[in-house]
């Protein structure tokens, strides 16, 4: 029998401050522990005795699995609960992460072959996305929960800067605690992780009475949720698309050499990383706009943002096109995860929050794809197609109904 929480009885519901927290702090882990491998693998990788496609696959193990995983630990959280899939979900990170680093520790030690390490790195990576994974969606359903319609995007929105700053501070942990060891980044995110564990066991759920009848998962795949799930993946799409390829335009434009290559993307990627946290923590808790509002000035200024980014003649002005690349990509994100959320009935948040994340794992799978074969065929085609899908997404948005923030 699947299961609602009951404090719906409330018509402007804020996420409680103290859960806030904890969720904001929890999807920082979580998306420390995707993003910084994506800097520390590589070299380590070469010192293992791997070739570029193993690094390579090791990597691209966490889309292909998440795209499955998603869904079913996002419906799963209906029958079991939030706050028991989280927990499972963080002890399963800090359990791979664990064994992950081990793995590298011990052949370093010369105690394995390069192959039996690196098929034991596919394995437990694979492990780490089908357990970790949980945690996204059964956080997203939460907040769901726990809000009403207006407060829904700002709760969301905080989840989102979580996120985003996962992203800007995972590669940082990689290089700081590098020096210590290898394996010592891996260490250091799985005290993180265990401190979630802790944190997640201490939330308040809502109570919960029974639902009427256990909905199918099927009953979340209508024509407005896919529509704005497809519009999403578009959107991460396009951002993927060029940001994977900003190194090399950097390289190429400005002549740069690898070291200066590495801290120029470094920094033009943090810069706007905080403007899109300032959007999402400060300025849309304040705004209280619609989804489709969101969209149609966010989305705007990043399409701008992509052809600054393309025709900048010096790094300043790429740095502040960045900056708003940033700040309208920052009503994107939580823009559409709120009109999901909204387009879902109140007993299948789970369900909606676990597809979502399906589709954010194809736009992340398929866009460094997309973006490097772009680049190699002509060096201006990512930035085009990055404006190219945006645009969709702001189409697909205006021309099907999105939800309102009001019943």
């Amino acid at each position: 029998m699947s299961e609602v929480y009951n404090n719906l009885d409330k018509n402007d519901r804020s996420l409680p401050k103290v859960t806030g927290f904890i969720l904001a702090y929890g999807m920082l882990v979580s998306s420390i522990g995707n993003n910084f491998l994506i800097t520390i693998l590589p070299p380590l990788g070469r010192e293992l005795g791997f070739i570029e496609w193993q690094v390579g696959a090791i990597l691209a193990v966490s889309g292909a699995f998440l795209l499955i995983t998603g869904p079913i630990w996002g419906r799963i959280s209906e029958d079991w609960g939030r706050k028991k899939v989280m927990i499972l979900g963080a002890i399963g990170y800090v359990v791979t992460t664990a064994a992950f680093a081990a793995t590298i520790d011990l052949r370093i030690a010369a105690l394995m072959s390069a192959f039996t390490c690196f098929l034991l790195l596919v394995a437990i990576r694979s492990l780490y996305t089908i357990t970790s994974g949980a945690i996204y969606p059964a956080s997203m359903a939460l907040i769901a929960d726990m809000t009403s319609r207006e407060k829904r995007a700002g709760g969301i929105a905080l989840i989102s800067a979580a996120w985003g700053f996962g992203s800007v501070i995972g590669p940082g942990i990689a290089a700081a605690f590098s020096v210590i060891s290898p394996t010592a980044p891996f260490y250091a995110i799985t005290v993180m992780g265990l401190a979630a564990i802790v944190l997640f066991y201490n939330i308040k759920e809502p109570e919960k009475k029974k639902a009427s009848e256990n909905k199918s998962f099927k009953e979340i795949l209508t024509p407005q949720i896919l529509s704005i799930s497809l519009a999403f993946t578009t959107l991460i799409l396009g951002n993927v698309t060029m940001i994977v390829i900003l190194g090399f335009h950097f390289q190429d434009v400005f002549d740069l050499s690898t070291a200066y290559t590495a801290r120029n993307v470094g920094i033009a990627l943090s810069a706007s990383a905080i403007a899109q946290i300032i959007v999402q923590v400060v300025i849309i808790p304040k705004l209280k706009w619609s989804p489709t509002k969101m969209i149609n000035l966010g989305l705007p200024l990043a399409i701008i943002a992509t052809f600054l980014v393309l025709y900048s003649p010096d790094f300043p002005s790429v740095l502040a096109a960045m900056v708003l690349f940033g700040f309208g990509g920052g009503f994107g994100w939580p823009a559409f995860m709120t009109a999901s959320s909204l387009a879902a009935g109140k007993d299948s948040q789970g369900s909606v929050a676990g597809l979502i994340s399906a589709f954010q794992a194809l736009g992340f799978t398929i866009g460094p794809i997309v973006g490097t074969v772009a680049y190699q065929f002509n060096q201006s085609a990512p930035f085009f197609i990055c404006a190219a899908l945006l645009l969709l997404a702001i189409l697909i948005s205006n021309f099907i109904t999105m939800p309102e923030l009001h019943d």
